[in-house]
């Protein structure tokens, strides 16, 4: 029975004790509605109490407003106070140079977490199921990814717990139809558009003609794959202790301790060094790792290795050091538009297309950062650089006020070794778009846009054509 099954998810992971407020996060899908139902039928038993949360994410209309609405006659069915709001997720993207899966989930959280603090909630509760951790886990072994993303979603992340993360996608249908509940089905889920659902429409299905059950298949590995992470991880802790410091900006690895340890150990403390140094680890694949790692197997010193993202490494008498290329000096490339252009300096590649309407173009593709803007206010020549002194721009969303780009760095905590690297788009000296963060308000595409400049910016492993 789902409901035994789902109490013994959440015993097993701890995801409640009596007396929490829960809010529920509900889009009105079969996945949230099931969820929704089965805390509320648990309530009693496990003394919790319960909250909804629902977001208008605004990319479809009335569609999704319409599905708003039913989330709150829902929870005004089951005697539930809801929250339901509407957030232009669509614009927050554009002025941050996201992408909408990226953009929706950064917002998604917010407001849950918001909510949470306002009704007094100790957590938060999502409907994610064992397919969704089969397709994560599909996905990040198509990309690549180490143990720890194959771990794919956690059961329970600090506040936020996941009950259904043991039930099949077919479990749920069944319980909702058992119970005549309904729910509203997004169209966009139904398209082959995004990797994840090709995967799911897709690979998935064929799959299941090996094994019809592979999605509890690999919901297992991605959680026995945890354990072995974790565990990892406190054996590393108590292994590299020492080996690993910082010096003025650059990251230190003691070279004897280093290469002493395990070659597992070493990958994972290659990844936090370069975190520390100002790398997204996450970026780098395993053989940019593992040839990093070889790299520094090496004795011979005076010697240096340049990776994505301008990580420089060098080898020096008993020790290797770990610091961003703009550290040192800083880069400058011009754009090619239309065309890709390769930012050595940068460890980027950075692809541009004009389209003729705003949120044209394929949106499924392995980029880290996407913006889009008007390309008719623009003025050659079109640069990638870090910064300079006395840069400003006017960030979107503060009403086309200026500021220095300095004051901004300041007010949005980047750290000092970040600055230097962080790299901008500039348009005839203006600064378009700090990479990752925000873009100025006076260049994004709206709606009397006639022609859009998309600009994509990869890691360049991924090379000019793929």
């Amino acid at each position: 029975m789902l409901l035994s099954k789902i109490k013994k998810t959440i015993k097993k992971y701890g995801m409640a004790n009596a007396g929490d407020r829960i809010l529920a996060g509900v889009s009105g899908g079969p996945d949230s509605v099931c969820l929704l139902s089965v805390l509320h039928a648990l309530a009693g038993e496990l003394k919790i109490s319960l909250n909804v949360a629902c977001l208008d994410h605004l990319f479809r209309g009335k569609e999704s407003a319409d599905e708003a609405a039913f989330v709150g006659e829902l929870a005004k069915k089951l005697g539930l106070p809801a929250v339901i709001e509407q957030i232009d997720v669509p614009a927050f993207c554009r002025e941050r140079g996201l992408s909408p899966q990226a953009g929706a989930r950064e917002v998604r959280y917010a407001f849950f977490a918001r909510v949470a603090d306002s009704v007094g909630a100790n957590r938060i509760a999502t409907g994610h199921t064992a397919d969704d951790q089969a397709e994560t886990f599909l996905m990040r072994l198509l990309r690549g990814a180490g143990v720890e993303g194959l771990s794919a979603i956690p059961p329970v992340r600090g506040n936020i717990i996941r009950p259904l993360i043991e039930v099949t996608r077919e479990e749920v249908m069944e319980y909702l139809k058992a119970r005549g509940l309904e729910f509203r089905t997004d169209p966009s889920n139904l398209k082959s558009l995004y990797t994840r659902n090709r995967i799911r429409l897709e690979v998935l299905p064929l799959l299941r003609q090996f094994n019809p059950r592979v999605s509890e298949g690999l919901a297992s590995e991605a959680a026995l794959l945890r354990d072995e992470d974790e565990a990892a991880e406190a054996c590393l802790a108590k292994s590299a202790a020492g080996v690993l410091a910082e010096d003025g900006g650059n990251v230190v690895l003691n070279r004897d301790e280093f290469n002493a340890l395990p070659r597992a150990f070493r990958r994972r403390l290659f990844r936090k060094a370069a975190d520390l140094a100002g790398v997204d680890a996450s970026g780098l694949s395993m053989v940019q790792i593992d040839e990093a790692v070889a790299f520094l197997a090496d004795g011979q010193t005076g010697r240096t290795m340049e990776l994505p993202f301008g990580l420089l490494i060098t080898r020096e008498y008993g020790k290797f050091i770990l610091a961003r290329h703009g550290t040192a000096k800083g880069f400058s490339c011009p754009i090619v538009v239309p065309g890709a252009t390769s930012v050595p300096g940068a460890g980027l590649l950075v692809e541009t297309t004009i389209h003729e309407a705003p949120g044209a173009g394929e949106e499924d593709k392995n980029y880290l950062w996407q913006a889009q803007f008007d390309y008719d206010k623009m003025r050659a020549p079109l640069v990638l650089r870090s910064r300079m002194p006395g840069d400003r721009f006017c960030p979107a969303g503060m009403g086309g006020r200026s500021k220095k780009l300095q004051d901004y760095f300041v007010d949005e905590k980047v750290p000092l070794r970040k600055r230097d690297v962080t790299p901008l788009l500039i348009s005839g000296g203006d600064i378009l778009w700090v990479l990752g963060m925000r873009t100025d308000e006076r260049y994004v595409a709206g709606p009397g846009t006639k022609r859009v400049l998309v600009i994509r910016v990869r890691n360049a492993e991924c090379g000019m054509g793929s």
